[in-house]
């Protein structure tokens, strides 16, 4: 009997963005909006996976969920 092996990342954590605020409102939820974020590599300066907090990407999961993956981490200037 072969045993999983559970892994000990987390999911993303998805919060909800109201359609009217999403629209109206300058929401900060991406790496290019962040302080920490290196253009020219795309990635985090602190060590975090970019990938799915990237622009791109977070548009993509919003349009497809009315969600997106906020970074604790962000900072703004």
């Amino acid at each position: 009997m072969k045993q999983k092996i559970l892994s000990s990342r987390r999911s993303l954590i998805l919060d909800p963005i109201h359609p009217t605020d999403y629209l109206h409102l300058n929401v900060t939820f991406a790496c290019e909006q962040c302080s920490h974020f290196a253009p020219e590599e795309k990635t985090c300066t602190i060590g975090y996976q970019a990938h799915h907090h990237l622009m791109n990407n977070q548009v993509k999961l919003y349009e497809r969920t009315g969600r997106v993956a906020f970074c604790r981490f962000l900072e703004i200037d």
